[in-house]
């Protein structure tokens, strides 16, 4: 098996710092994953300028949308053929991804957000066409439910119970989210590895190297 590079991005919020670490993996990478929050409460036009953006680097995108874009937006990345909500695609013969854009509901109502039993059967809808891959990535803006991706500052635990429920079930080899910015980091649940990179808007991401040994995770 040929080495696949991809990079996770996700809390974009109308622009990407492009540090210099993150840049050289973006022009490596043979696809962008993009977990969420490209703009904040952005139009249309603001997603395109962020994703044109990063297509100046990588031309490969897949994306879900985030709990401050729109549903327009979250329409937008269908019609440019980069979305992963509800939907299985292939990288190759190997890897399979789906997603869910959105997130769980919040005390601030933002524009896209569903109850967790609505983000569960988008991500089943999904998942049914990757099953059977031998790597499955699962590219969601929320965090799954107590992990230390969707800590915030105080400790409380904000993250989707479906999505937790669907990896002890599943068991996905890689959960790319984001939502929590101060949750940077990564964690497991059983063999399914969570990972959130943290704010692209601030230069970190997350860098995932397919190989016959494996996968394998770095934060950026």
């Amino acid at each position: 098996m040929a080495e696949i590079v991809l990079l996770g991005v996700g809390d974009l919020h109308g622009r990407i710092n492009w540090k210099d670490e993150l840049a050289a993996a973006a022009r490596r990478a043979d696809a962008i994953l993009v977990c969420g929050d490209i703009t904040t409460f952005g139009s249309v036009a603001d997603a395109t300028t962020v994703l044109d953006d990063l297509e100046a680097y990588c031309d490969t995108i897949y994306a879900v949308a985030g709990n401050c874009d729109s549903a327009a937006i979250d329409n937008y990345l269908a019609e440019r053929g980069i979305s992963l909500h509800g939907r299985g695609l292939f990288i190759g013969d190997r890897i399979g991804l789906c997603g869910v854009s959105g997130s769980n509901r919040t005390p601030l109502k933002t524009p896209l957000e569903y109850t967790d039993e609505e983000l569960l059967a988008t991500l089943n809808r999904g998942w049914q066409q990757i099953e059977t891959a031998p790597i499955r990535i699962v590219v969601h803006h929320a965090p799954p439910y107590k992990t230390r991706c969707d800590r915030m500052r105080l400790g409380l635990h904000v993250g989707a119970r479906g999505l937790r429920s669907f990896c002890e079930e599943k068991q996905p080899e890689l959960v790319l989210c984001g939502h929590i910015h101060e949750a940077r980091g990564r964690d497991r649940i059983g063999q399914t590895i969570v990972v959130n990179p943290g704010m692209a808007a601030k230069g970190h991401g997350s860098l995932i190297t397919i190989s016959e040994d494996g996968l394998e995770v770095a934060l950026l």
